[in-house]
């Protein structure tokens, strides 16, 4: 049967092409169309989205109006209903990032990593949701799930980007939110000698640090234009500070205090606080390099290549206050039965921890764009490439606690949580600390992506139909996830806080960057080496105390540690899902006159057949073990010491996806479009793989996890209907419309699964413990189970001042706001709702800037409103919001000479913090300063 797929998917495709290439020729064309189309993937990118032609030729427009111009263009003669961003020039991209540039657009909010745009959503459809494109072509990405990492490669790499919204058949399936294309400048669209240097300081407001940021890139042509290589380097040093707020979440429907007198019962109780600061140091670094050779008119060959080398290596200090809902000795609650106070006895736990992000990308490619008349292209593309973050193993959790009783204060207003009331000596008395956590964990995530792609257009100019266009894709995807991680056993072999540590250790901390939130946390309290922690435990000395602790022989510490690894990661049960994808597609554009006026359609539909093996190991829970002096947390036992059992499974599906885009000309420069049109999102390659993972083992909490690999994709039946006018070319002016149906919605679900244990600890009946041998997990599974309608409005205008006197007529704005709606929103009124619309939310953006005299300044405005991030998070499997976030851009600089200009540029100016809460408003879950961060440098171009 798969092979008759292919067969059906491949001849067809090749044999209607056979045809076309005999007849291309002799066939006369009376027409052409500028699509933006990203079928091919290289030169004809750059030719069909090239805006010059619809300028005057003896007309040089630079910078932000250039950048402008270019992507009013694309957006104005597209097929379908798109949005674009363009450098302003070769180097110069609007913003230092892309994810951040992107926002600018209408629909596009995007997700921050310690202050740098990651991620993207559109019209309300979260990452991944929303397929990226590098040049036309799948790319592979660091992530376990369908998400691309903007922050992978630098935007000095980036001439432009092109947002689709509604789809073309020619379009790689995936997108339901939109298909994102990004591009690199090639050398025979640039023509000549071009040489481009960049040099920045960065300076973190948080960390008071300074670090360099280089650009370099080299194009020219030889041969009379006939090749053309280009070359590029781009370098970045970044050292973040983060001081944060966080909790793992507020447990439902719990009950607080003693169980033989209980405070309160079916209340929302929070279940820690951290206060800390994260030092996120982060290099990138990258390259490219592309070679175009034109033999002849007509006949362009393109080989290009990337390398990109990013790290963000973490390192965390924090307080830790554990609120057990068992050891509560005082609480107040309010209205909806949160936990607005409470006090406890517990440790204030000191925690060293860290992780590391070492992703290498390498993508390669070739491209053939063949011509051989007027009316008739071919381009077949075929492309490699690979991401990999070497994290297993490199990051760590570690905790020193010291016993004492403290107070909670939820948030009010707008404010932060508060912790206090410690023992006296207790955050600062080196004396006091005990051991207790320490671990090593993190992850080797692969993905290897290969994809052909054979592309055709003909335009017989037969009536009213003006092209067609047909081709064929091939795309694998294999990615692997391979977690690393010291023994549990080893992990927890000094819970409980048994002895004591070496308080030549500690030191003291300071954080400068909470307490004015509106509550007051500790700024002060001790912090350790992680490193020297491990050395430590490990030590004759430590593991001594702890046999003595423990009422038991000399050396079984020791023993237990020379038997296994000790801290050492080693690899663990991981997963792969490999993917590939068939797909052909036809499409037939139109032109015809209606009422006088221009009428355009494209009418086309995409068939792919996807084939998916998924396999894994998973381990068998056999007992939870009590941990002697730690009542909070169980030691789980597992078969075969540990020996997972692997595990797989093959499975397949097929989809049709029609298009239907239509474009008016009322006027030529009024028009209309209208976009039905059908969509799929795949899976996150997380929930196809066939795993079980256990997850929080403690009394009040038994969680485990798994995948499944038979879940279909999303579907989407979509409607768009804008109107967009262009008065002059750096003036837009639309309104768009859409609707989105998106059936078969993967939820993850929770549902109870009871598994065997030996209870060789003797665990009382009671709670989570059904019976002397059965333990009750809460087991997160992805389905599909539920659909969802997605509604929305797009408000954009952008315009250059130019009628304006003098100086005045180098003013310009761009503002657009979203807003979206569903019918699946969250309520909060309800504890067992098993589905809702993440990321569903409305979004404005404001940019005021100035072109003249040499000058170019820019100050730009971004906000998201809140939106619900997540369905179910934390132990208590509580829903996540985002608060109400905006944040103000700035830059500005000055041309020195026709070949130099210096400029200044600022992001967060005014220092947003991003903040998370649960169920309501004063259940904050996270508050992060981020601070913000300047640069300075000097651009010189030849």
């Amino acid at each position: 049967m798969k092979g008759r797929y292919r067969q059906l998917l491949l001849g067809s495709a090749m044999a209607l092409g056979s045809v076309l290439v005999c007849s291309g020729s002799a066939i006369a064309q009376t027409g052409s169309e500028n699509d933006t189309d990203v079928s091919d993937g290289s030169t004809a990118i750059s030719r069909q989205n090239a805006s010059d032609d619809a300028m005057p030729q003896d007309i040089v427009v630079t910078g932000i109006r250039r950048s402008i111009e270019t992507a009013a263009a694309q957006k104005r003669e597209a097929s379908g209903i798109l949005d674009a961003i363009s450098s302003e020039d070769l180097g110069k991209f609007p913003d230092s990032n892309v994810a951040e540039s992107l926002q600018r657009i209408p629909g596009v909010a995007i997700d921050r990593n310690n202050g740098e745009g990651q991620s993207v959503t559109v019209r309300g459809l979260g990452p991944s949701f929303n397929t990226v494109l590098f040049n036309g072509r799948s790319f592979a990405s660091d992530g376990y799930n369908r998400s691309f990492s903007f922050d992978l490669i630098p935007a000095e790499l980036i001439s432009g980007a092109q947002v689709y919204k509604s789809s073309l058949a020619s379009l790689q399936g995936g997108g339901i939110g939109a298909t994102i294309n990004i591009e690199t400048p090639r050398p025979l669209p640039i023509g000549g000698f071009k040489a481009v240097g960049v040099g920045r300081a960065l300076y973190e407001k948080n960390s008071g640090k300074v670090t360099p940021e280089l650009f370099g890139l080299l194009s020219d042509t030889f041969l009379d234009n006939r090749l053309g290589i280009l070359g590029s380097i781009s370098y970045q040093r970044r050292i973040a500070s983060i001081d944060y707020i966080a909790t793992d979440g507020y447990l439902p429907n719990t009950e607080v205090g003693p169980s033989s007198a209980p405070l309160f019962t079916n209340v929302y109780a929070p279940r820690n606080q951290d206060v800390g600061n994260t030092r996120d140091s982060r290099t990138r670094l990258g390259a490219t390099l592309v070679v175009q050779y034109e033999p002849v008119d007509g006949l362009t060959f393109t080989a290009d290549g990337l390398y990109n080398h990013f790290k963000s290596d973490q390192e965390t200090h924090a307080l830790g206050s554990w609120f057990e809902p068992s050891n509560y000795t005082a609480a107040t609650i309010d209205d909806n039965r949160s936990i607005t106070s409470l006090t406890t006895n517990g440790n204030a736990d000191f925690i060293s921890s860290g992780s590391v992000r070492d992703t290498t990308t390498y993508e390669v490619g070739f491209n053939t764009e063949w011509r051989p008349s007027s009316n008739y292209s071919m381009v077949f593309d075929a492309t490699w490439s690979r991401a990999k973050n070497s994290g297993g193993g490199k990051s760590y959790f570690t905790v020193i606690g010291t016993p004492t009783s403290y107070s909670f204060e939820a948030a009010e207003g707008s404010g932060i949580p508060s912790t206090f009331g410690y023992s006296n000596g207790a955050l600062t008395d080196a004396s006091l600390g005990r051991t207790h956590i320490a671990g090593v964990s993190g992850n080797n995530i692969t993905e290897k992506v290969q994809e052909l792609r054979w592309n055709n257009e003909w335009k017989p100019e037969f009536g009213a139909l003006s092209a067609l266009r047909f081709g064929a894709t091939r795309t694998l995807r294999d990615k692997t996830n391979t977690p690393y991680s010291s023994d549990p056993n080893i992990g927890c072999l000094y819970c409980g806080y048994p002895t004591l540590a070496d308080s030549s250790l500690l030191s003291p901390f300071k954080l400068t960057g909470l307490n004015s939130g509106g509550g007051q946390v500790p700024a002060e309290y001790l912090q350790y080496n992680a490193r020297d922690y491990f050395d430590f435990l490990t030590s004759t000395a430590a593991t001594n105390a702890l046999d003595s602790a423990r009422d038991q022989p000399l050396g079984t510490t020791a023993a237990i540690f020379a038997e296994t690894n000790g801290y050492a990661a080693t690899a663990q049960p991981g997963t792969n899902v490999r993917e590939v994808v068939w797909a052909s597609y036809a499409a037939f554009d139109f032109k015809t006159r209606l009422g006088g006026m221009d009428l355009s359609a494209t009418l086309g539909g995409r068939y792919e057949y996807t084939e998916l093996q998924s396999s894994g190991q998973q381990l068998q829970l056999t007992d939870l073990l009590p941990v002697a002096g730690d009542p909070t947390i169980y030691t789980g036992v597992f078969a075969n010491d540990r020996e997972a059992v692997p595990v797989k499974q093959e499975y397949s599906y097929h989809n049709f996806l029609p298009t239907l885009n239509i474009r008016l000309n009322f006027t030529p420069t009024l028009q209309a479009r209208f976009a039905a049109y059908r969509t799929l999102t795949r899976p996150a390659i997380g929930d196809l793989a066939p795993s079980f993972d256990y997850g929080t083992l403690r009394p009040a909490t038994l969680t485990a996890s798994g995948g499944n690999p038979e879940l279909q994709p999303y579907k989407a039946d979509n409607l768009d209907l804008s109107f967009e006018w262009y008065p002059t070319p750096t003036t837009t002016l639309s309104i768009a419309g859409f609707y989105k149906k998106v059936d078969d919605f993967i939820i993850q679900t929770f549902a109870d699964e009871i598994i065997t244990i030996a209870n060789e600890g003797n665990l009382p009946v009671g709670g989570l413990i059904v019976s002397p041998n059965s333990a009750r997990f809460s087991v997160r599974r992805p389905r599909n189970a539920e659909s969802l309608e997605v509604k929305g409005l797009e408000l954009n205008v952008v315009h250059v001042f130019d009628w304006l006197p003098g100086a005045l007529s180098g003013f310009g704005i761009q503002a657009n706001a979203t807003f979206v709606d569903t019918n699946r929103p969250f309520d909060v009124t309800k504890t067992d709702q098993s589905f809702a619309a993440e990321g569903i939310g409305n979004s404005q953006n404001a940019t005021i800037f100035y072109e003249k005299y040499g000058i170019s300044a820019r100050i730009a405005y971004n906000r998201r409103e809140r939106f619900l991030q997540t369905l179910a998070g934390g132990p208590g499997n509580e829903p996540i919001f985002v608060r109400n976030y905006g944040q103000f851009d700035g830059s500005a600089s000055y041309e020195i000479t026709p070949y130099a200009r210096l400029f200044v540029e600022g992001t967060n100016l005014f220092n947003a913090k991003y903040v998370t809460t649960g169920r309501f408003d004063n259940q904050v879950l996270s508050y992060r300063n981020t601070g913000p961060r300047y640069d300075i440098g000097m651009r010189v171009a030849f």
